[in-house]
């Protein structure tokens, strides 16, 4: 039995991205500022803001707290979300392992899909519905095109690089991370690490809307404009290594799925030896060869039950995502990109003994028919 309704192709499931959330008008500031600016830069938004959305799913961050000397002044302590200290590796290129911030799966899959699909709304003017649907339904997301095109979506989304906290402890309370109480915590100083010089000042965790209102604040301040162009460039180069697995770029191991460090790091830094600083899990993007194979699997099926049940409806079939997959779309996604398919019933014989048969192009489909991604995205030369 079909899972496609009339409810569905009619835009009557689901919600728009993001309402829920009390800090949408602060994702909707970042946007709306990435949206005249180039592709990098709206991939480096995406990033910045799952970083901020990535804290605010864990409670309890003091436990994933450790102090480290030579942070930058006037800081104490980092919090990442990689097995690596960064600001350590990149400026003083010591390989210190802190085991990882972990989100919570459940909440940071429901906010990543929200975030990409509040990126697509308003990057997008073309779409005048988008609804964030989730949950075990067989689409992920539903997109209405002005031109009155449907398009049924899979998501498949995650950062190329996340952004480490930084806190400044007073020095009684370094020894004792974990038995900080929640008002403690809420009162220390705070900074986001953007793997370079300048981070980014936000406040105390107590400060209405911490960290998206600061973080975004200064991000869309025009007089911070030169330092934000310089996150943007490191940004752009940690791609660069990702793209190439250039380990001799400092900011390979910046990225996601950079594996285990050098030799290096154990012989000389005490790397424990079976640890990764990040594995193929938190691929970039699309680049998960697992989430390749299911998204593509689940925009066949949806493009298969779409055009059965409903064939007068103008439905087509997308992979969202921030960024394509660099590494792995050419073995898992191009071969697809020529490929249709059409029912049995599309097709009539007319050559009983040469066994050819014709079809009219209007009933073939595509496996997929577009990737909506911030970069590279491959829409068939179709308006979005």
């Amino acid at each position: 039995m079909s899972e496609i309704s009339e409810e569905l192709i009619n835009g009557n499931v689901g919600k728009a991205p993001l309402i829920d959330y009390p800090w949408l008008s602060c994702a909707d500031r970042l946007i709306h500022w990435a949206k005249d600016k180039s592709t990098g830069h709206r991939a480096f938004a995406f990033d910045f803001l799952m970083s901020l959305a990535y804290v605010d799913t864990i409670p309890a961050i003091q436990k994933n707290f450790k102090s480290f000397d030579n942070l930058p002044t006037p800081y104490n302590v980092h919090f990442g979300f990689i097995n690596l200290c960064s600001p350590l590796y990149l400026e003083h290129q010591e390989w210190c392992y802190q085991k990882a911030a972990k989100p919570k799966s459940g909440a940071i899959g429901k906010l990543t899909s929200e975030i990409i699909l509040r990126f697509i709304e308003i990057l997008h003017d073309e779409f005048v519905s988008v609804k964030s649907i989730g949950g075990n339904g067989i689409a992920d997301a539903f997109l209405k095109h002005s031109d009155g095109r449907i398009i049924l979506c899979e998501i498949k989304a995650a950062p190329l690089t996340t952004y480490p906290f930084l806190f400044q402890l007073p020095t009684e309370q370094l020894l004792n991370f974990e038995q900080l109480t929640r008002t403690q915590v809420e009162n220390v100083n705070s900074a986001l690490y953007m793997h370079c010089d300048d981070p980014i000042p936000l406040g105390k965790p107590m400060d209405d809307l911490w960290p998206f209102a600061p973080a975004i604040d200064f991000v869309t301040n025009p007089s911070n404009a030169d330092k934000v162009e310089q996150y943007v460039q490191v940004w752009e180069a940690i791609r660069s290594a990702y793209i190439n697995k250039d380990r001799t770029s400092p900011y390979y191991y910046i990225a996601n799925a950079s594996g285990k460090p050098p030799r290096i790091a154990k012989d000389e830094h005490n790397w424990p030896g079976s640890e990764s600083i990040s594995d193929s899990k938190t691929s970039a993007g699309l680049d998960r060869t697992d989430d390749i194979k299911k998204g593509i699997y689940q925009t066949f099926k949806l493009s298969i039950e779409s055009n059965r049940d409903y064939p007068e409806v103008d439905i087509k079939t997308a992979l969202v995502s921030n960024l394509p997959a660099y590494r792995h779309g050419d073995d898992y996604i191009t071969p697809f990109y020529d490929v249709y398919w059409g029912f049995e019933s599309s097709f009539s014989k007319v050559e009983e003994e040469q066994q050819l048969y014709i079809c009219h192009k209007d009933k073939l489909n595509r496996p997929f028919d577009y990737i909506i991604a911030l970069e590279n995205a491959f829409t068939r030369d179709e308006l979005l």
